[in-house]
């Protein structure tokens, strides 16, 4: 194979950015067979990839995969660094995990293997040998079985490092009631649509955006459109200053058994300069409505705020797990495209410390899911963390990709699987157009969803 410049490549150029970001220097790739060979900047690496151990990675990914270690390796060489998850660039890692289970590893064997083949840390490694423990027997292909998504894109205000659809409330109250009108209808039709195909709900999550944005008519109408589906079913409170005692009671009239509650950190200095527009008090009030009448709750934390130090980090964790949520999700901060914090320069160094210390003080919490993210504070990852047999069903079997997803709303993306293949259908991002298109966007989504299911059944 002749020399390949890995700008040309968007997996090898992903593993490059891994080291330097965006501005990463020439690079080029050579291969033959399971040699191959790297050039960075007229430094020469060559490496053989022979040895049995990379006998794990299946024949049709294999080239791919090799050549990834082969650009991770020499980059490693060069600059003398190493990332937590070595040459691994996507999302789910834990799909790799269960891959080399698969093909008939010990759990203990297939920890080692994602050191020994795909370079990552012992520490990663270990995290991912846990998450498989705790999602043992809420795993599963279970194609009689669908989640429904449904987005609410609007926000008291907008976080610095959101990218998700969202708008401020306050500007668009008059559109938001029009958009829930359309949206309970999808939602009513998407369920019709499932169980004439005989499908059944596992569970329920209403995201955003922040859901409790909406006044309470609204809310209730939205949540009335999915009735009391009896079955894990999430609904997003993230922003304190949204949760009443009036909306904590909607929820539970319509059968919500679990709520986020977000803080994202617990220093009211921080808040303000990441754009939300609540207190540290706000959140203690918002957890204790919640509380009081028996939801599961989640709270989110995010490690590598601007500014913040691992002090600081310390303070919101510690204070976090003295509530004792049945979930809590320790996020590292991504400057990802969308957010207002995209292009800001630099990252807060003291983010891994900050995931270290996390991991180090859980107690009987136990990390049941995780996920990564471009451009992630110290290339880590986002860990979900649950009390024993209080994990989220919809969060292991959306990350894992397991179970089909039928999804409402203005950016909302469907997932249907057949014959172990996902085929992806995005509602319309933006609001005006997911209105004024409704009616031929939802035909098309139902249309996807159909040729999916009739022909896997």
């Amino acid at each position: 194979m002749p020399a390949v410049d890995i700008r040309t490549d968007t997996e090898l150029a992903d593993v490059a950015k891994l080291f330097y970001g965006d501005g990463f220097p020439d690079i080029t790739l050579e291969r033959v067979g399971d040699k191959f060979t790297v050039d960075i900047c007229g430094s020469r690496y060559s490496f053989d990839y022979c040895d049995k151990r990379y006998g794990i990675i299946p024949a049709e990914y294999r080239v791919g995969r090799l050549s990834k270690i082969a650009v991770y390796d020499a980059l490693a060489a060069y600059t003398g660094r190493t990332m937590p998850w070595g040459a691994l660039t996507g999302v789910r890692p834990s799909k790799l995990f269960y891959e080399c289970m698969r093909r008939g590893k010990s759990r203990s064997e297939a920890a080692a293997c994602m050191c020994d083949v795909y370079r990552v840390s012992r520490s990663r490694a270990d995290i991912l040998s846990e998450i498989i423990t705790a999602q043992h027997g809420k795993v599963f292909f279970a194609p009689e079985y669908y989640n429904l998504y449904v987005h609410v894109p609007y926000c008291t205000t907008r976080c610095t490092y959101c990218s998700f659809v969202s708008l401020p409330i306050g500007k668009f109250a008059a559109q938001s009631r029009d958009y829930v009108a359309l949206l309970c209808d999808e939602i009513e039709r998407s369920v019709e649509c499932l169980a004439a195909h005989g499908k059944k709900l596992l569970s329920v999550y209403i995201g955003g955006g922040t859901p409790s944005a909406l006044d309470d008519d609204s809310f209730d109408k939205l949540l009335g459109a999915i009735g009391d589906p009896h079955c894990e079913y999430t609904c997003e409170a993230g922003r304190p200053d949204t949760v009443t005692a009036t909306k904590a009671d909607i929820m539970k009239a319509h059968g919500v058994t679990r709520v986020c509650v977000n803080p994202q950190t617990l220093n009211d200095g921080t808040l303000s300069v990441i754009g939300r527009s609540h207190s540290a008090a706000d959140f203690y009030s918002a957890f204790y409505i919640i509380k009081q009448r028996g939801f599961e709750i989640n709270c989110d934390l995010i490690a590598g705020l601007d500014g913040e130090t691992l002090r600081e980090f310390k303070y919101s964790f510690d204070g976090i797990r003295e509530l004792r949520p049945q979930n809590f999700t320790v996020h590292s901060l991504s400057k990802k495209n969308g957010s207002v914090i995209r292009y800001d320069d630099g990252e807060n160094t003291a983010t891994s410390d900050m995931t270290e210390y996390a991991l180090g003080c859980l107690g009987d919490y136990r990390p049941y899911y995780l996920y990564r993210q471009k451009r992630q504070a110290g290339n880590l990852e986002n860990v979900g963390f649950s009390l024993p047999d209080h994990e989220c069903v919809n969060n292991i079997t959306t990350m894992e990709e397991t179970v089909g997803v039928m999804a409402c709303g203005a950016g909302a993306i469907s997932k249907f699987i057949g014959d172990g293949v996902i085929s992806r259908f995005a509602n319309m991002r933006d609001v005006p157009l997911y209105i004024s298109r409704y009616e031929e966007k939802l035909a098309a989504k139902f249309r996807s969803f159909s040729a999916v299911v009739d022909k896997n059944g």
